[in-house]
């Protein structure tokens, strides 16, 4: 986990300011804390077929309290969230003889805050991250079509995944999956059933001070705080093709991790990678996190500060040579610009080798 705070000030009215003309003190914290979205474990459901019928047993698991994708604000105070969520799904014949030429077909739907229903969900299917013999079919309704092999009795599919860019449909609140598993033999239905659909639902992260992600290979992921408050944050990065994916997070509270001396505020930016393969972040691949700074806190910014996961804290003095990548130049490294007519301190951060989250 990283954490992240500025000199001079919370986000709240009762927010400590420090002496005119202080720095930013920017202090990066590798825990291996996971935040607070989290994997809702798999869930079983199985068909109720005639003494005769068929057994199909559908397993899934999903990503809760992913955040929602969109855009909330605008220019210097933006924050465009592009989060991604899963589906792991297995199928299993439970029946006495095999079951042949099956499709899963994944109908998604939202809950839309003042809406009486659910909607057709505005999640983007993603390629990448998902099982190569699933594919859109339609956007509306939103439905993906994964072909199976055949299954023999007592048989599963093994666990597949079926990715998605999240919702962003303003007032989303949950995501539901509809999974529909079909057989050859369901085209008779009678005694012997083939076809049975079993149901997830998604909770979305609803905490402005929070930003949870699911990242799948060759995916850029962006996370954001809330940007109506004096202080917000972003963190963007992109997995390689050739790396897994990971759980990722950005949350913002009280706190403090400051050098001996220096007068700091409570105020916290976590961040989380600790999932991310080695050699996921390089010099030539560094991940940006930024933070946006009302002048009402903070004015300058002249040092930050990395705590590593062992313990050591270093000081990061390099300034970039320009916004990322800004490869060649030597990371990690800050750049500080000021927005006069906002009066907003915005501080992008660049750095690879933390991305080295396993340690």
């Amino acid at each position: 986990m990283t954490d992240v705070r500025a000199k001079a000030g919370r986000r709240t009215t009762s927010a400590r300011v420090a002496a005119a003309g202080a720095f930013l003190a920017t202090a990066v914290v590798l825990l291996a804390t996971a935040g607070r979205g989290e994997a809702s474990g798999p869930t079983t459901t199985c068909s109720s077929p005639n003494p005769s019928g068929r057994l199909v047993c559908v397993t899934v698991e999903d990503l809760d309290g992913v955040s929602p994708s969109g855009v909330v604000g605008s220019g210097k105070q933006q924050v465009d969230v592009r989060a991604y969520q899963f589906y792991k799904v297995a199928i299993q014949n439970n029946g006495g003889s095999t079951l042949t030429k099956g499709v899963a077909t994944l109908t998604l739907t939202d809950t839309i805050t003042g809406n009486a229903s659910p909607v057709v969900s505005s999640a983007v299917f993603v390629p990448s991250g998902s099982a190569s013999f699933c594919s859109a079919t339609s956007t509306s309704p939103n439905v993906v079509t994964c072909a199976l092999d055949n299954l023999a009795a007592g048989a599963s599919t093994g666990t597949f995944v079926v990715a998605y860019r999240t919702s962003d449909a303003p007032g989303v609140t949950s995501t539901r999956a509809e999974i529909t598993t079909s057989f050859k033999e369901g085209l008779n239905q009678g005694a012997n059933p083939a076809t049975f659909t079993a149901f997830e639902t998604t909770s979305l992260e609803p905490d402005p001070q929070l930003s949870v992600a699911w990242a799948p290979p060759g995916q850029e992921v962006r996370l954001g705080t809330s940007p109506g408050d004096v202080q917000f944050s972003t963190l963007k990065f992109k997995v390689p093709a050739d790396k897994s994916a990971f759980f990722s997070s950005l949350a913002e509270g009280p706190g403090s991790i400051c050098p001996e001396g220096v007068t700091c505020s409570t105020e916290l930016v976590q961040t989380n990678l600790a999932g991310a393969a080695a050699g996921t972040f390089t010099a030539q691949n560094p991940f940006v996190l930024t933070l946006t700074i009302s002048w009402d806190l903070l004015k300058k910014v002249d040092v930050v500060y990395h705590l590593k996961d062992n313990g050591v804290l270093e000081e990061i003095r390099t300034v970039c040579s320009a916004s990322a990548p800004a490869v060649p130049d030597v990371l990690p490294c800050f750049k500080a610009s000021r927005d006069t007519s906002l009066k907003l301190l915005v501080v992008e951060i660049q750095a690879w080798e933390n991305g080295r989250w396993q340690g």
